[in-house]
């Protein structure tokens, strides 16, 4: 019983330690990139120019450095796919946001190819 319980742990561990948390899944991200209030409450709270009230924002702004770094290695299939659409989105939509994204939280550009890799695949 022992022994089964120890693989169980083993197999299961590693996943909840190494990727984000599955209640990001369940954002509706065509919701926010359709609704120009939210999405600028987004935005604002990111870049510091407004406060971080909307749902997980605060969540999003601390996380949103490692995201960067590792291209959302810790994020679910689902977060992978939310994050490309935002970035697609805030590239087309928003682009001088986006280049104060990219001036905020990759300012030597040392992640920005990896980076834009991850945004054009489709794993």
């Amino acid at each position: 019983m022992n022994n089964l319980l120890i693989a169980i742990l083993a197999l299961t561990l590693p996943f909840s330690i190494w990727c984000y948390d599955e209640k990001y899944d369940k954002i509706d991200v065509d919701k926010i990139l359709s609704d120009d209030k939210l999405f600028t409450d987004y935005i604002n709270c990111m870049l510091d120019k407004g406060p971080c009230e909307v749902e997980y924002s605060s969540e999003f702004k601390e996380l949103l450095p490692e995201v960067i770094a590792t291209s959302c290695a810790k994020c679910t299939p689902i977060q992978k796919t939310g994050l490309r659409k935002t970035v697609k989105a805030l590239s087309v939509k928003r682009p001088d946001d986006f280049s104060q994204f990219r001036a905020k939280y990759d300012p030597k550009g040392e992640y920005e190819k990896q980076f834009a890799a991850f945004v054009v695949a489709t794993d």
